[in-house]
């Protein structure tokens, strides 16, 4: 090892290497000076050690890609790594590097990352169960409800998606619970919230020390690491030079994507505003730390957010181009420190594990009715060879129950393989959320929701909830579902309603209806996958009709009405809206047996109503995709269908509460009905820009009242438009213009959120 004053030398001309160019000859001589007269008053040493190497990466969200392209100057220079650190953004990619990652590697690995996905934790609708694609309300938001009180979430987002990215890019070095031991020794740097102090990291689990030293506060959720709450260590040390010098190391090369102080007129977001007290964070000791590297390079990101992750390939580039400018002198010291001590340099060859040999399941967190409902989910038994992306989809499944949160796996050494541990922590039982939507057939409606998890001690995984509409069209719901086994559930749904549907002829409205429908549903439902369902119940209904123009209908005249039903149900698209690629398939019958008298005072006969629905989209390019959908009813009846029973055709209406309530492009809202319909649908969907979409939407069918005449011409409906629509996070914004056979003029539709 150099002794402090070869120390002071070698850093003294390492500055001057980065910051006096036109001295580089004085400064080689002066290097190999001070080390040959250290070599001479040494004569028992053979050799002398040469100086020690450390890279240091700051933070900085997304900026941080930078640091790949500045390693990769810095393996072409030929200078040896002797030690790397980071704090957050930093963190990742120093944590990579250290286990063997090339800049080449991970480049790769960045590029093949939906980022957008990973950071707003988006699981794949794959992993949703079809119940809860069903059930879900999309909800703007969700409040913990504790000691009878609303409470705040610690985060925007639980960092699942990260979880099991961290896992599987450090899965090469799941043997390793002492990072001096990696490729290249490493630290990084949390910040513990409750001491308010940084906190270094050298030894534990790698995954979890880098996803506490990035935990982004407000959006990602603290991690406790050794009884400390940690969150992103931007906040107390953002560029951790010192904790490397203390290690020994004698030329510290520092990598600073942190942006300089933001004016008032760009702080007008979350993640910049986030950006400006990362860097007001210390700002003491960040300048100490910037002065106290050797070479420090700072690649020019300003103008890149902490979020701008889909900018890597720029952000690496500028990463690249700002350390290349360094090269000769990287070079140069190389050679110098080559002087001292000739050295090879050997990298690992990594990737991310594939497979591993799994010993046996441990899961924690969780008691243990919950834990073997986990263990269940991971659906092998062990010691057995499984895939890291099975471990990955079975979490993903896990998380999207609902019922935990925080879960990620670590593997542990074990002989002849490893020991697959996963933990995780059950979702607080109750919960408070809301939701709002608009469109032009429904209006606005705002949803309260309030949802009491496992609140039986038997049985476990049952959810209670209640949903209040407020609305032009109000609703409450009530809901308790739970489940059997994994793939068996049971349930019972009470709600009420109150519903205004027009009746048209073209433009004129003939008469307005109220339907107040209160019902009970009872059934029982098997899952035998996540996206298929095969329900069978029974349902009574307490409608009361009213006609608001020709007053016809009795206002008084409740009728009670019961059904028996069965339905499948398959759902395998890419997303809730704006589907790419899948289908839909869902097929109904009903046994209605009414208790209405009729004018004789006989009661009205037994009917059977048949559905099937069908929707595919087929992705045609990257950014193309072809719909085809079709729709087929017919009431099978003794005697006439009750009118709440019958298809209700128009609007764009896909509201969940009415399952006989059928889009139609260029209708009016419920503008015809029948109880014999054929209906065919054919879109062309483009996404022309990020989230926006246009779509080109034709269908055409037959709605009819009678069998013998469903076919006839006189009952065929044709209608087509056009809708410009993007996604946002709280639910999609539509516009439509639309036509049909059956109205004069255009058809406008507006539309904001999810359906509910």
């Amino acid at each position: 090892m150099v002794n402090s004053q070869q120390s002071t030398v070698i850093r003294e001309n390492s500055q001057l290497i980065a910051h006096s160019s036109w001295l580089k000859v004085l400064v080689f001589c002066l290097l190999s000076f001070a080390f040959c007269h250290n070599i001479i008053a040494q004569e028992s040493t053979d050799s002398l050690a040469r100086p020690r190497v450390g890279v240091v990466l700051s933070g900085g969200g997304a900026k941080g890609f930078a640091h790949i392209g500045a390693l990769k100057v810095i393996e072409e220079a030929g200078l040896p790594i002797d030690y790397i650190a980071g704090t957050s953004m930093g963190s990742i990619i120093g944590g990579l590097y250290a286990i063997g990652y090339s800049p080449e590697m991970m480049t790769r690995l960045v590029k093949e990352q939906d980022w957008n996905a990973i950071m707003s934790d988006a699981i794949p609708q794959k992993y949703i169960s079809i119940d809860d694609k069903i059930l879900d309300r999309h909800y703007l938001a969700t409040f913990p409800f504790r000691n009878k009180k609303i409470q705040m979430k610690s985060s925007i987002y639980d960092g699942e998606m990260i979880n099991l990215l961290l896992a599987r890019l450090t899965s090469p070095a799941y043997k390793i619970s002492n990072f001096n031991e990696l490729s290249i020794p490493f630290l990084c740097v949390a910040a513990d919230i409750e001491n308010a102090e940084a906190y270094e990291m050298t030894k534990g689990n790698l995954q979890r020390s880098i996803r506490a030293s990035m935990s982004i506060p407000f959006y990602f959720p603290p991690v406790e690491i050794d009884g400390r709450l940690l969150i992103d260590g931007g906040l107390r040390n953002n560029f951790p030079v010192p904790n490397v010098r203390e290690k020994g190391v004698d030329i510290i090369i520092g990598i600073d994507v942190q942006r300089n102080f933001h004016t008032k007129d760009e702080l007008n977001s979350m993640a910049i505003i986030m950006d400006q007290i990362i860097a007001m964070s210390d700002i003491d000791a960040y300048t100490r730390a910037k002065e106290d590297a050797d070479i420090y390079i700072k690649p020019e990101v300003a103008k890149y957010g902490m979020m701008d992750f889909n900018s890597y390939d720029t952000i690496i580039a500028l990463g690249e181009e700002a350390t290349r400018k360094y090269l000769p002198q990287l070079k140069r010291l190389a050679d110098s420190i080559r002087n001292i001590q000739d050295y090879k340099i050997e990298r690992p060859d990594v990737a991310p594990l594939d497979s591993i040999y799994i010993v046996a399941l441990k899961v924690e967190g969780v008691k243990d009715e919950n834990a073997n409902f986990v263990k269940k989910s991971i659906g092998k038994n062990y010691p057995a060879k499984i895939a890291i992306r099975d471990i990955e989809s079975a979490i993903m499944s896990i998380y999207a129950t609902g019922y935990y949160k925080d879960i990620w796996y670590k593997l542990t050494p074990a002989p002849k393989g490893a020991n697959l541990v996963i933990h995780c922590t059950e979702k607080e039982e109750e919960s408070v959320s809301v939701a709002a939507h608009y469109d032009t057939d429904y209006g606005i409606g705002i949803l309260a929701n309030i949802t009491l998890k496992n609140i039986f001690k038997f049985p476990r995984r049952s959810t209670l909830s209640a949903d209040i509409n407020i609305a032009e069209d109000p609703y409450f719901k009530l809901r308790f579902h739970s489940g059997l086994s994994q793939k068996f559930k049971y349930g019972i749904d009470l709600s009420a309603i109150n519903l205004f549907m027009n009746q048209y002829n073209d433009k004129t409205i003939n008469n307005s209806y109220s339907v107040q429908d209160n019902k009970v549903d009872l059934f029982v439902e098997f899952m035998p996958t996540l996206v298929q369902q095969f329900r069978v119940g029974i349902v009574g209904n307490y409608v009361n009709l009213r006609d608001n123009l020709i007053h016809v209908v009795d206002p008084d005249n409740y009728d009670f009405i019961s059904h028996a039903y069965f339905n499948y149900h398959i759902d395998n698209e890419d997303s809730p809206t704006f589907a790419s690629r899948g289908w839909k398939l869902n097929i109904n019958g009903k046994y209605i047996i009414p208790v209405i008298k009729l004018e004789d005072g006989s009661k009205m006969g037994h009917s059977i109503i048949l559905r099937a629905d069908i929707d595919g989209s087929i992705a045609i390019k990257k950014r193309h995709s072809l719909k085809l959908g079709a729709t087929i009813g017919s009431s099978i009846k003794v005697n006439e269908t009750p009118l709440s029973y019958r298809f209700f055709v128009g609007g764009q209406s896909h509201m969940k509460y009415f399952d006989n309530i059928i889009a139609f492009e260029g209708l009016r809202f419920t503008q015809l009905y029948g109880e014999h319909i054929a209906i065919g649908k054919i879109s062309w969907q483009y996404n022309f820009y990020k989230n926006f979409y246009a779509i080109a939407n034709c269908n055409g069918g037959y709605i009819a009242e009678d069998y013998s005449t469903w076919f006839s011409d006189n009952n065929f409906t044709f209608g087509c438009g056009l809708t410009l629509g993007v996604k946002t996070k709280a639910g999609p914004i539509e516009v439509s213009l639309m036509g049909s056979n059956r109205c004069s003029g255009v058809t406008g539709f507006f539309n904001v959120g999810y359906w509910f």
